[in-house]
């Protein structure tokens, strides 16, 4: 990773993100969404940012969220695995993400930073120099063509946008980056880097955040001083590793089969996963037990006659270390019952109860959660987002079909998709303040005034004569 020095910890700065651009991502052939702190300057750790997108099924709801789980994984420095492959839409070469940042430091200065990547499909090869080779027939997801851009120059100047990393026409470095830290006539250096971008292409990880790069440049500071450039590069993957949270649909499978409850945690990448009975190290179970006295505070007036209770039995974990045998259980009043007995939508807000309350109260967390409406009772939705708007500092990004939130959150808070695959995401225009957004929103649905289309039209005699056909040639067919 990219160190943050010393003398770098009373200047990092707050961030959060203010655009995402998709182009042949899934079922977005082009769309860009802007978050509202984008169009409205907020101060430092003042007020949330909230995005709610809506839209009807297959139209690029969770392509935003699975292209910052990307995003995040990338630039984290995870492998991207074959199954990574079905991201690229079926009639395109390859994909493009970008996604623009907003970094307000302490000190008053505002800059954006911008990271672009491209995503191809291919055919894995036994030339490959990354450290999981697989069969010759197998695809890989391959990342290049890395760039990221800002308006922050190296005296702290804001101006305009330039280059400071770019593997699409450079080895590593734009001009601005490379001033500082790459000698392009050292032999040993280019030959290193060379390699190195190989490799992680090759393995399905960055380039640019792969931990032998990170180290080659950190080796041009010196006595804990570095460079601008090399700040943002340490401040993005600080601010994607420890302060984006993603949340997919994948929770809500585990949930319906109550499989495992995923607890997601602000201090780790991956959820901890609960199974019936699942043993923890002992040096973990405290952080465990604090996580859930979180969680516990925030259920006490959100679902009021529940609390968690963690039961522990001493055992010992497979890599021979002290550990328990964790059992969560449900408490109410006098009734204890193990917690998946409870609905699928307490067992999802207690999932994702942690990061709520993280991204609620700390204005440098992002959380994104794909349909956070699921199983959730709706008042109760409203009543969370309604919570986040007024008093929250962080910036949550959610994607949901209860049609509540429209009639409680600030307009400028809401986007849609439409049925255009080259223009996915659109916000309503002109919409005044008396105006209900749900009602608005129906109504544009139904008539279709607008400049692009919402929604694809069905017709409900066409579905039922489809139903009636449908149940005769069931009927007509052979039965086992």
């Amino acid at each position: 990773m990219y160190q943050i020095y010393e003398s770098h910890f009373d200047r990092l700065p707050f961030v959060r993100i203010r655009k995402v651009e998709l182009t042949n991502f899934k079922g977005v052939e082009h769309g860009v969404l802007e978050m509202n702190c984008a169009r409205e300057f907020v101060p430092y750790d003042t007020e949330s940012d909230i995005l709610g997108l809506y839209g009807q099924n297959g139209s690029g709801k969770s392509s935003l969220v699975e292209a910052l789980y990307l995003v995040k994984g990338i630039i984290g420095g995870y492998r991207l695995g074959g199954e990574f492959e079905r991201y690229i839409d079926v009639a395109a070469e390859n994909a493009t993400i970008s996604v623009e940042f907003e970094f307000q430091y302490t000190d008053g200065t505002v800059a954006t930073v911008a990271y672009e990547v491209k995503l191809e499909s291919k055919e894995n090869s036994e030339e490959s120099l990354g450290e999981e080779k697989q069969q010759k027939d197998q695809r890989r997801l391959y990342i290049y063509d890395e760039i990221i851009r800002t308006d922050l120059y190296e005296d702290g100047r804001v101006g305009r946008m330039h280059t400071i990393v770019d593997t699409k026409n450079r080895l590593l470095c734009g001009d601005s980056l490379e001033k500082y830290y790459y000698d392009r006539e050292d032999k040993k250096i280019r030959e290193e880097l060379t390699y190195q971008k190989r490799k992680q292409m090759d393995g399905s990880y960055s380039f640019v955040f792969a931990q032998e790069v990170s180290d080659i440049l950190s080796k041009k500071n010196s006595d804990g001083a570095a460079s601008k450039y090399y700040e943002i590069l340490a401040e993005l993957e600080l601010y994607i590793t420890n302060y984006l949270f993603v949340i997919g649909t994948s929770i809500t499978g585990l949930v319906h089969m109550k499989a495992a409850i995923p607890i997601f945690t602000p201090v780790r990448d991956r959820p901890i996963i609960l199974m019936d009975q699942t043993v923890i190290s002992k040096k973990r179970i405290k952080y465990v037990e604090k996580t859930f006295k979180v969680i516990n505070t925030a259920l006490a007036t959100i679902i009021p006659d529940l609390q968690l209770e963690l039961r522990t039995t001493p055992t010992v974990t497979n890599e021979g270390e002290d550990g328990y045998f964790v059992k969560v259980l449900s408490v109410r009043g006098d009734r204890v019952f193990p917690f998946n007995y409870e609905s699928d939508g307490i067992i999802k807000l207690v999932s994702i109860m942690a990061d709520f309350v993280f991204a609620y109260n700390q204005g440098s967390a992002t959380l994104v959660v794909d349909e956070f409406d699921a199983g959730v009772f709706e008042y109760l939705l409203g009543e969370l987002l309604q919570i986040f708007e007024k008093s929250g500092k962080g910036q949550l990004i959610f994607t949901s079909h209860n049609l509540r939130p429209l009639e409680v959150i600030d307009k400028k808070f809401i986007r849609f998709t439409t049925s255009d695959p080259e223009n996915r995401y659109y916000r309503l225009k002109n919409v005044g303040s008396t105006n209900n957004l749900r009602d608005l929103y129906l109504r544009e649905v139904q008539l279709g005034n607008l400049d692009v289309e919402m929604y694809r039209r069905t017709k409900s005699f066409k579905i039922s004569k489809a139903m009636s056909q449908a149940g005769k040639e069931m009927d007509s067919s052979d039965g086992v």
